[in-house]
């Protein structure tokens, strides 16, 4: 049982989730419904935004310059290789996720085979570099976005928990504290996975103690695969 990675990984899991309970709780009540408040917060805004502009960077700073590329070859005579432009531009993505794109592709672009390089080259980037790197642009800015409204939350936090010093009040928002904490340091146990889940993605389940094969077990793992933010 313990040379199960999956198993040692949901003791990790609840030895933080411990430690960050404590630690909200110390804070008090006041100090852990805004953390809570704002993890969650922070949580959907973040998701939210990378989703909308991970679109918007893609089009706006690197769609342009790989439809001049790509057209270029084209009109120079080169072969169209799919798989080769999958490659060239997100062949550090598993080679399983660029298949599956460059596939879909194939069968949908037969149409504007005949077309100039200009638009051939637009539908190869709008069907294939797109949906191979946006996503990886918005997990990107997923936790870019997440980590500058945790800091502004912690600020806050900060500032709340000098509640515990007041006489009475103060006692009482410290126990309070205890079941929030608890809550909230689910929270950020949920934001580990999210960490976790990315890494398995971007290299492909290929590491030995971290792929979908390995967490399969964890139970954390598969409650966070239920409510993945990603999917």
């Amino acid at each position: 049982m313990f040379k199960n990675p999956s198993f040692i990984f949901d003791i990790l899991c609840t030895v933080v989730w411990l430690v960050l309970a404590v630690r909200y709780a110390r804070k008090g009540f006041l100090a852990s419904v805004v953390q809570l408040t704002g993890s969650l917060i922070s949580l959907f805004g973040a998701r939210a935004f990378s989703g909308w502009a991970a679109g918007q960077v893609f089009e706006r700073f690197l769609a342009g310059g790989f439809r001049d590329q790509i057209a270029a070859n084209i009109a120079a005579g080169g072969a169209v290789s799919l798989d080769g432009i999958a490659q060239r531009y997100a062949g550090f993505l598993p080679e399983a996720f660029r298949a599956s794109i460059v596939d879909a592709c194939e069968r949908s672009i037969s149409a504007v085979l005949n077309d100039n390089a200009v638009v051939l080259a637009d539908t190869i980037v709008q069907k294939v570099l797109a949906p191979l790197l946006t996503p990886v642009i918005s997990l990107v800015l997923f936790f870019v976005a997440f980590a500058l409204l945790r800091m502004l939350v912690s600020l806050l936090v900060t500032v709340l928990g000098l509640v515990n010093k007041l006489p009475v009040i103060g006692a009482v928002n410290h126990w309070l504290g205890w079941g929030v904490g608890g809550i909230a340091s689910l929270v950020d146990i949920y934001l580990v996975l999210c960490v976790v889940w990315a890494l398995i993605v971007i290299t492909g389940g290929n590491l030995t103690m971290l792929n979908d094969t390995v967490m399969s077990g964890s139970l954390y793992y598969k409650v966070f695969n239920v409510f993945n933010p990603f999917v």
